[in-house]
């Protein structure tokens, strides 16, 4: 026979809590694919681009990558105004999608320009026409 302690309540408790974040953490994980870019599904990464490419800051930040080249996140956010949180979660997406990568070197980010993504979209939208 099985007695209600304190014990076995908190067993229980911890397991059910074990259960539903395991299941919330599933429920992102198939979230986040959803929004990622996957190789050989062109339809999907060239939809994921334009949506990324519907930012006037984003389109602002890759202009500034293919023109100069690789740089800091900070020297990247510089003249656009934005604090380093806001252009971090705009790098995301970005590198999310495939435009742009990004690199540490010590506590500098680095992010450089993915010019075959750009290629992959173009590609993608003559072949509508």
């Amino acid at each position: 026979m099985k007695y209600w302690n304190k014990a076995r309540i908190e067993r229980i408790r911890f397991r059910r809590e074990r259960r539903e974040q395991k299941a919330l953490d599933d429920y992102t994980a198939a979230q986040r694919r959803l929004y990622t870019y996957t190789e050989g599904d062109y339809r999907k990464n060239a939809l994921l681009m334009l949506n990324a490419l519907g930012s006037s800051i984003r389109r602002q930040m890759l202009e500034r990558l293919a023109d100069g080249g690789a740089m800091s996140l900070t020297k990247l956010s510089g003249p656009l105004g934005l604090r380093l949180t806001a252009a971090q979660r705009q790098i995301d997406l970005l590198e999310r999608v495939h435009l742009v990568s990004t690199h540490k070197q010590g506590r500098v980010r680095m992010c450089v320009y993915n010019k075959r993504a750009v290629k992959e979209l173009a590609d993608w939208l003559t072949t509508l026409g």
